[in-house]
């Protein structure tokens, strides 16, 4: 089996397929514009619903795994232990490098990195890339996709344009949300797999958190 994230972002798709399914039905003639707008754009905002949630849950799957299977703070990767330093350096609190011992750094660093995942709401590459980066120690999430990144932030940035400009917001086309799904599919997929791989390789009994998914299925 692929993540948990991966596997609520398979449910979570069902409504976009849904909703091509209904496209397609009531324009069975096929060409034109037959007032489907609402479809298209809502498909649009599901399927980014669908890919921010991925995101923030296989972060915080990582994120537990590093706790269950790394016994202190100092196996973490490099980034992830500079910046849970910097962060209990900036806490108000004067104690709160107290709470990194024992157990307790596994308690802390989960808080900061729910923190940080509540913040994302824009789920394009810069924003996505810091979490990684601060909370997993990959260095580039681009470089797990075979779509450019800029890819991504289009799709994003028509979710943003639907959201603050509702039925105004310029007319998506059909095979431009599947054009978005099989993206967005094909993202996931190969972040879930990257992961799978990259986390084995910093757990002490490299062993694999998920099974990794057939790509075959994308071509």
């Amino acid at each position: 089996m692929p993540s948990d994230a991966y596997q609520n972002f398979r449910e979570n798709l069902t409504d976009v397929e849904r909703l091509i399914g209904s496209h397609t039905q009531l324009n069975h003639e096929g060409g034109g514009r037959r007032g489907l707008g609402h479809i298209t754009r809502s498909g649009v905002v599901m399927l980014c619903a669908a890919w921010e949630v991925y995101i923030e849950e296989v972060v915080m799957e990582c994120v537990e795994y590093f706790g269950e299977y790394l016994d202190q703070p100092s196996d973490l990767p490099k980034s992830v232990k500079k910046n849970l330093s910097r962060k209990v350096k900036k806490a108000d609190h004067e104690l709160k490098p107290l709470e990194l011992a024992g157990e307790g750094w596994k308690d802390l660093f989960k808080t900061y990195a729910e923190e940080s995942i509540g913040n994302l709401h824009t789920p394009k590459c810069t924003k996505i890339n810091y979490r990684f980066n601060r909370y997993l120690g990959v260095d580039d999430v681009s470089e797990l996709w075979s779509e450019e990144g800029e890819e991504i932030d289009e799709f994003v940035s028509n979710r943003g344009e639907i959201a603050h400009n509702g039925r105004h917001a310029r007319y998506i086309q059909i095979g431009t949300l599947k054009n978005h799904l099989e993206l967005i599919r094909r993202s996931a997929a190969e972040t879930d797999n990257s992961l799978a791989n990259y986390m084995k390789q910093h757990n002490p009994a490299n062993r694999q958190p998920w099974y990794k998914i057939d790509l075959d299925e994308f071509e």
